[in-house]
């Protein structure tokens, strides 16, 4: 079954992953006056700036909830239009700068003058995205190719397409699957990028004296743990704080297959090891919500000198945080890149197209 599609004047585009690569590359193509549509298996924006409801009911059955940022915690802007992008999403209310206490004997690693969404780490991406076609909760299996150009293949065997061009902002083993077939190349060099896990823990306890916005402990299993209710725009109920611990990388590594009740355990008692009070007079830490979340790509080890890879005789890119340092800024920066490559090398019948189309918008 393929769903009809009326045949666009302007080229068409696909940008699937709607994290903040895909966002970046979308809207800077949209900008450039193409189509374009934003395909994710997951119901919300933002990919790994990523934000998780926590719901509890206190002592008296009343149901409080909060949200806590359990993927990327925050980020930096180096580049200029970056910094660009920022000031905009500022000026909207959807981002806000932070600059965190943070409890560190590692040097040079304290935060400084760094980012985050607000009221939560996704609204950065839902503000770029805000206006294009999305289509959420929709995994594209596969891709196929034919002389009307790329269809994408999603649950159940339905088509979407015709697309002039895809875009891939996917962690790595996830594009080299679409790639296969395609860009035989590019998928072996994505098959073999290491990427590594990590296990996120979000709790909520009663409030507790800590003098930190965030730490990185040099001892046990956490890497990152942060008072999440201290970040611009966040909430808790009165006399709460809220948490976020990333176990670190060999850590995860270890325990990755193992369940999730094993790993909440490990992680609460992590926790409690970093805050105050706990051995004085028997004091127990109040737990009022525990969860934890496996994230499987969560870090991509650099293996690219490029920044996107584009190959316009098949109408086909790749973006992504692994052709940087791995951050948001990374990601961002490869998305722009990747589109400002396909506007660049789009052929001369196309150009009068899209200029006029940017004009007229």
């Amino acid at each position: 079954m393929t769903r009809n599609q009326t045949q666009a004047r302007l080229p068409r585009a696909a940008v699937i992953g709607a994290g903040i690569a895909g966002a970046a590359c979308a809207v800077s193509l949209q900008r450039a006056g193409m189509q374009v549509t934003v395909f994710d298996k997951s119901r919300g924006v933002g990919g790994r700036m990523a934000t998780r409801r926590a719901t509890w009911v206190d002592a008296d059955g009343a149901e409080h909830t909060t949200e806590l940022d359990h993927g990327a915690q925050h980020f930096t802007a180096n580049h200029p239009r970056f910094r660009a992008v920022l000031k905009r999403a500022i000026s909207v209310g959807c981002v806000a700068t932070w600059q965190p206490q943070v409890h560190t004997v590692w040097p040079g690693t304290e935060v400084v003058n760094s980012f985050v969404g607000v009221p939560h780490m996704p609204a950065l991406t839902r503000h770029l995205l805000a206006g294009l076609p999305m289509h959420m909760g929709e995994q594209v299996q596969r891709l196929q190719r034919d002389a009307d150009g790329w269809h994408l293949v999603v649950h159940g065997g339905e088509t979407v397409g015709p697309f002039d061009h895809v875009m891939l902002a996917l962690p790595p083993s996830q594009a080299a699957v679409l790639l296969a077939g395609h860009h035989d190349e590019w998928a072996n060099a994505l098959t073999a990028v290491p990427v590594q896990a990590s296990w996120t823990l979000m709790a909520v306890t009663q409030d507790v004296d800590w003098p930190w916005d965030a730490c990185e402990p040099s001892r046990g299993p956490l890497a990152w743990v942060a008072r999440n209710d201290r970040k611009p725009g966040r909430s808790v109920p009165r006399g709460c704080a809220s948490w976020v611990a990333h176990a670190d990388a060999a850590w995860s590594a270890e325990h990755l297959e193992d369940d999730s009740a094993t790993v909440l355990n490990l992680l609460t008692e992590a926790l409690a090891n970093q805050l105050p009070g706990r051995e004085k007079n028997g004091t127990k830490i109040n737990w009022l919500h525990t969860s934890v979340h496996r994230w499987r790509y969560a870090q991509a080890a650099h293996t690219s000198s490029d920044e996107c890879w584009w190959d316009g005789a098949l109408g086909l890119g790749v973006c992504g945080d692994f052709m940087g340092a791995g951050n948001v800024e990374a990601a961002w920066r490869s998305g722009d890149e990747l589109a400002d490559t396909v506007a660049a090398t789009m052929d001369d019948e196309v150009l009068p197209q899209l200029a006029e189309a940017t004009v007229s918008a």
